[in-house]
């Protein structure tokens, strides 16, 4: 059955090639598939072999050429994207990759963000603050103090117990996360120093992104000019006559026209 089955699909494709050969070579099946007329087809395959040639080259021209005009239209757009997520995050920093947490407090680039008991949070800033601890008999006091001196405490139970019965915090998890913020208030107040510098610098590099179209403008002009040279391709304007000539003959000698 599967012999069978393999023998009809190749009878049906070799059917089919037939087909096609007497329609681009129209007349008679002799001199469409037989070789000893193999010269009387080769003008008019020569002909048609010749404008495909022609055309794939110029489609390929075209499209190496419409192809670039995208990339660097992408290109520009992706700039352009990354120079305003650059001003936006200079313009509102948030709050900035996640450092660590210890308790209530989870540290950020630029924030402390306390939770409440209820489970509400807010934010404290960095900038300008200074850090503190405290040592009571039951607890650790971990104060963030703004520039007047209003404090900010978060406590800390001292560490009880041991280990899966273990409670509280060691007065080294304390003092390190207390080194951790007043690092990162120390960044926070360089970054802020820094920051309408920087702002300008990105304001005006976005700016002198929008007006760049230089290499955008570059590609257009290349795959309009590849365009008009393919339009007056004078090779293949001869090729496709020879073509037409090719068929007119054999029209003459078979009378059917044979299709392009």
């Amino acid at each position: 059955m599967a012999y069978l089955i393999v023998v009809l699909f190749a009878a049906a494709l070799a059917g089919w090639a037939v087909y096609a050969r007497a329609r681009r070579f129209p007349g008679s099946l002799a001199l469409a598939v037989l070789p000893r007329h193999a010269e009387d087809r080769r003008p008019l395959a020569q002909a048609r072999a010749n404008v495909r040639s022609l055309e794939e080259i110029a489609r390929s021209e075209e499209s190496a050429a419409r192809a670039e005009v995208a990339r660097q239209e992408q290109k520009r757009e992706q700039g352009l994207r990354a120079a305003a997520r650059r001003v936006a995050s200079l313009e509102k920093p948030g709050r900035g990759k996640r450092l660590g947490a210890l308790g209530e407090l989870t540290l950020y680039e630029h924030v402390l963000v306390k939770r409440d008991t209820n489970g509400a949070t807010r934010n404290v800033h960095l900038a300008d603050r200074r850090v503190r601890i405290d040592a009571g008999d039951s607890a650790y006091y971990l104060y963030v103090l703004e520039a007047d001196g209003t404090p900010e405490r978060t406590d800390y139970p001292r560490r009880t117990g041991e280990g899966e019965e273990a409670k509280g915090f060691t007065e080294d998890r304390v003092r390190d996360f207390a080194d951790a913020v007043r690092r990162a208030v120390a960044r926070e107040n360089a970054f802020r120093a820094a920051l309408p510098e920087r702002l300008k610098q990105a304001q005006h590099d976005r700016e002198l992104l929008e007006q760049d179209t230089e290499a955008v403008d570059r590609a257009r002009e290349r795959h309009a000019g590849v365009r008009a040279r393919n339009k007056d391709n004078r090779r293949l304007a001869e090729a496709r006559a020879e073509l037409e000539a090719a068929r007119l003959e054999w029209r003459r000698h078979t009378g059917r026209m044979p299709p392009p």
